[in-house]
């Protein structure tokens, strides 16, 4: 049970170290940035599902859109098996920023990747067009 949670406290750690050195990229970051954070934070290991949902969950509330797309893009570079989820969360951290353009982009990858969409991925991405 100790070792259960030194290892989500680890985690949760690690996840907000990663988004601290997000946001001190600023606006104009690249992606091999990011992909560059996540090795040194986590080295070659896979973030788990619910670690990788928790990252991208502060991004949103950060409302980090491009950060948080930029994530999702590193997650599935890693072979995390991606789900409906992921990119309903990233969906929303844009519709948060009035970021439509990208919404659809990733709900355009969604569907291309032909994972199951759901009524709250259509949401998203429509309240971030409305905006």
């Amino acid at each position: 049970l100790k070792w259960a949670w030194l290892k989500r406290n680890r985690m949760a750690s690690v996840v907000h170290e990663i988004c601290r050195e997000v946001k001190s990229l600023g606006a104009n970051f690249r992606s091999n940035d990011l992909e560059n954070i996540l090795q040194r934070c986590i080295g070659d290991a896979l973030l788990e599902q619910r670690h990788a949902m928790h990252l991208l969950q502060t991004l949103g509330h950060a409302k980090e859109c491009r950060a948080s797309l930029a994530v999702l893009h590193c997650l599935r570079q890693r072979s995390l098996e991606m789900d409906v989820y992921f990119a309903s969360v990233s969906i929303a951290t844009c519709r948060n920023v009035s970021a439509w353009s990208q919404a659809v982009h990733t709900l355009r990858q969604i569907v291309d990747c032909l994972l199951e969409t759901n009524t709250i991925t259509y949401s998203g991405a429509v309240s971030a067009c409305e905006k």
